[in-house]
């Protein structure tokens, strides 16, 4: 099903695309270049992953292999995709600056995590029928934003609002 896998981020040869550029289908386009500055910033490994029911997205440290792994459910929208990426990359640059004693969502984490998503705070990314709930999600984030209902209500309105209705001439025939 949905299986991309990201590898380090080694340069790629002039001319060529970036090693990122399959991201572009899971989030907002003129997001797209600055989570590309994000992540070319540490070597990682980025895998989006089937669908879980336990969680969006994870963030760990590979002792073994000596690199930072991020994981992201394959079957988010853009939006809620781009915030669970910016969480846990907001990990991986939490622990490059803490070291691995810190609480995972303690204050150093949420600081991290609102610098990182200052950029994206505007309506070039979220419609602004999203944009004031994740502002708002923002000003305290919990481990989680899928906790926050206001949010994810926010979200869940604009993408069915947003979904072109079928017309007669699309529908099935019987």
């Amino acid at each position: 099903m949905y299986e991309l896998l990201i590898p380090m981020n080694a340069k790629p040869p002039t001319g060529t695309p970036s090693l990122w550029a399959p991201l572009v289908k899971y989030i907002p386009d003129k997001a797209y270049h600055y989570v590309e500055g994000l992540l070319n910033q540490h070597t990682l490994f980025l895998k989006i992953t089937k669908p879980k029911r336990s969680r969006a997205g994870l963030y760990f440290y590979d002792e073994k292999r000596r690199r930072h792994a991020i994981y992201i459910n394959g079957n988010l929208d853009k939006y809620n995709f781009l915030i669970t990426l910016i969480h846990e990359y907001a990990h991986l640059v939490a622990r490059v600056k803490y070291g691995q004693k810190i609480k995972p969502h303690g204050p150093e984490w949420k600081s991290i995590f609102r610098e990182l998503m200052k950029p994206l705070l505007h309506t070039d990314i979220f419609p602004p029928a999203i944009i004031t709930h994740v502002r708002s999600h923002m000003a305290n984030p919990a481990t989680t934003h899928f906790r926050d209902r206001d949010l994810l209500q926010a979200i869940d309105s604009y993408l069915s609002e947003s979904q072109p209705k079928p017309s007669v001439k699309s529908r099935p025939s019987r």
